[in-house]
C-alpha cells in the first residue's frame, strides 16, 4: 500500500499535535493537585499554629550528610 506523502507528513503533524496535547494536559493537572496539596498544607499549619503550636526553630549548623 503506498501512502502519499502529504498524508503522511499530514500524520505525523496530527500525532505531533496530539502527543504535545498530552504532555500539556499532564503538566497542569500535576500543577493544579500540587497547588491544592500546598493550599491544604497551609490551611493545616495555621489551624496548627492557633492551637498553640510553635515551629521548630532552624538548626544554627547545617546539617551534612
Amino acid at each position: 500500500m503506498n501512502i502519499d506523502k502529504r498524508w503522511l507528513l499530514l500524520l505525523a503533524a496530527a500525532a505531533g499535535a496530539g502527543a504535545a496535547t498530552a504532555v500539556a494536559w499532564a503538566s497542569s493537572r500535576r500543577q493544579h493537585h500540587r497547588t491544592n496539596r500546598d493550599l491544604e498544607h497551609t490551611a493545616d499549619l495555621k489551624s496548627w499554629e492557633n492551637e498553640g503550636g510553635n515551629l521548630a526553630p532552624a538548626p544554627s549548623v547545617p546539617i551534612l550528610p
